[in-house]
């Protein structure tokens, strides 16, 4: 029971642009609310999405409502943001409240903001949450989720907006988060053969579903194209996205042409930005399961070869990859390695057996797992925040004593001195030894 009432002391905030950090949340919610936070905030950093989270302890139940009020929907370097307090009813696990209570809603005017789409929607009931979906440049996706305090007004406004032209409601189906990510109906295809035109790609494709549009061309890299699946009737939502899935799973890395060696590139149609995202994506994926597998070498001399190296460290496991680094100025001038093995038990025993030792006869060898730089950087970024916060605080506590009355502060000092006699009798007359009662200075 005490965590729950501790958890209903939290302020979620959400959708943060990645140059927040904590002086700038405490200087918002000062000039939202006049709150001083008496509790550092927690920012949440993420290398995958696009925007930080963060929370924030407010102990007063008074100031938690003015704040969650008053930052219900705000503004970081001009980008929206919304704040949310802790509530048990919008928990994931909550799966029949979350239902009953919240409305999917699509064809949102690009331009309607959060409060704008609020108050459209207020007229129906009172409003628990309120999500516009962003873009990773914090523009509108055109769709988002209403969340009220009743269910009845959830089918009251479901009943009147279910067929408008403009924030048209539907009932809210809560999916897994991964069959969520799945829902698409455009596939990109890409390394068919070379004879393949558009009467070939549809004869494939048209075997997983009805194909509202296709486009085939090529490249520098060969033929690609894009299918996009759809049914004749347009209010089934449903029927594109599971042809699509079908057509993913049948032909991704299908071997078309036998003894090729060339398989078929079979996946989601994705924006230039959401691609670039996803290579970031797998490739932090690779990087963090070879992170406990590939150590980091320097302090070898400078004409050392990778033969050498590897000569070394072979001792020790299977190398699955070895790279040599030299200076920017001299190639000649070999500065560091990185030796990945083929699991991580072979790394930690090079590491145990060759680390601080004099490999080559001179400086002891320096030998460390391999840091991700994408994760080396987020963590000096966290340091950096943490510092500037605290100067923050600093510089917040020598204002509030600047700003202390005098009066009040001259008053406190002559109660002190008025107690000084009460004191030094209590002491029982220890300001009064003499000299030979008290201990030699030994």
């Amino acid at each position: 029971m005490a965590s729950q009432n501790i958890s209903q002391n939290y302020l979620y905030l959400y959708d943060l642009p990645r140059s927040v950090t904590k002086t700038k949340l405490c200087e918002i919610i000062k000039s939202k609310t006049e709150l001083q936070l008496e509790r550092e905030p927690q920012i949440r950093r993420d290398l995958i999405r696009p925007f930080y989270s963060a929370i924030i302890s407010i102990n007063d139940k008074d100031k938690l409502k003015e704040a969650a009020l008053n930052l219900r929907y705000f503004e970081i370097d001009n980008k929206p943001c919304r704040a949310l307090q802790f509530d048990n009813q919008l928990l994931g696990t909550n799966v029949t409240k979350i239902q009953e209570n919240n409305l999917f809603v699509r064809k949102i005017n690009k331009n309607t903001s959060a409060p704008e789409l609020e108050k459209f929607f207020e007229k129906y009931g009172k409003i628990k949450s309120l999500k516009i979906a962003l873009n990773e440049d914090h523009s509108s996706r055109g769709y988002g989720f209403v969340c009220f305090e009743d269910s009845d007004k959830t089918k009251e406004a479901l009943e009147k907006t279910g067929d408008a032209e403009e924030n048209q409601s539907h009932a809210y189906k809560p999916r897994d988060c991964r069959a969520f990510r799945k829902a698409y109906n455009n596939i990109y295809v890409k390394n068919l053969p070379v004879d393949f035109d558009e009467e070939k790609v549809k004869e494939m494709f048209t075997a997983y579903g009805r194909i509202e549009s296709l486009k085939v061309g090529n490249n520098d890299k060969g033929a690609y194209a894009f299918v996009c699946y759809s049914s004749e009737d347009k209010a089934d939502r449903e029927y594109g996205p599971m042809c699509a899935q079908k057509a993913v799973e049948a032909l991704h890395d299908k071997e078309i042409e036998e003894g090729s060696g060339k398989k078929l590139y079979v996946r989601e149609a994705l924006k230039k930005t959401e691609r670039a995202l996803e290579r970031q994506r797998d490739t932090l994926k690779y990087k963090n399961s070879k992170k406990r597998c590939n150590l980091y070498v320097k302090s070898f001399p400078e004409n050392t070869t990778e033969e050498q190296l590897r000569d070394i460290f072979s001792d020790f496991g299977d190398i699955e990859s070895l790279r040599l680094f030299s200076s920017p100025t001299d190639e000649t001038i070999k500065l560091y390695a990185f030796v990945c093995y083929k699991t991580p038990d072979m790394a930690i025993k090079a590491k145990q057996e060759l680390s601080g030792r004099p490999v080559f006869g001179g400086k002891p060898l320096y030998i460390n797992f391999y840091e991700i730089k994408e994760v080396r950087a987020l963590q000096n970024e966290e340091a950096r925040d943490k510092q500037d916060y605290k100067m923050y605080q600093a510089e917040h506590a020598m204002s509030t004593l600047d700003n202390i009355n005098r009066e009040e502060l001259m008053q406190r000092l002559y109660q002190l001195l008025a107690c000084m006699p009460q004191l030094k009798q209590q002491v029982g007359g220890q300001f009064n030894r003499s000299p030979q009662s008290q201990r030699p200075p030994f």
